[in-house]
């Protein structure tokens, strides 16, 4: 009779470890479109290898340059992005100038990153919810913005 008491609170046991350790099946990861959708705040902006943390504020000047990013998806490896920078001025009157980025192709690399290319130009990555576009102007030379996803 001790016996199989003891074997059934063996087997009651062994059953119990057995479904306790079946682990649920991970959930799919979103799509690269999902992940980097969203709206980011500007944290840094560099300019010819210039780099200022957003807000900054002009001392000369005293105009404050803020800004964020709007990315969109359009498919699971596609996206659009828009810019808007905003000046507001000692008088407190607001500017934005608005910049629609175009539409990107997201690849993943071999890091986890989301980098974005524009044909076969890489033009921005995606980490940790934050985001970083990197373009080439004509006249300032490399540009770059990074925004924190809200």
């Amino acid at each position: 009779m001790k016996q199989l008491r003891l074997t059934s609170a063996l087997l009651v046991l062994l059953m119990a470890f057995v479904i306790t350790s079946c682990s649920k099946k991970d959930e799919p990861e979103p799509s690269m479109g999902d992940q980097v959708a969203g709206t980011y705040t500007l944290t840094k902006v560099t300019v010819s290898g210039f780099t200022a943390d957003m807000p900054f504020t002009n001392p000369t000047t005293g105009v404050t340059l803020s800004g964020k990013i709007v990315a969109t998806k359009v498919a699971d490896d596609k996206a659009t992005a828009i810019l808007t920078l905003t000046d507001k001025d000692k008088t407190g009157k607001v500017t934005d100038d608005v910049s629609n980025l175009g539409e990107v192709t997201l690849k993943k690399a071999a890091t986890g990153e989301i980098e974005a290319y524009s044909g076969t130009i890489k033009v921005a990555t995606y980490t940790g919810g934050l985001l970083t576009i990197s373009a080439v102007d004509a006249d300032l030379g490399p540009i770059s913005f990074v925004g924190k996803k809200n």
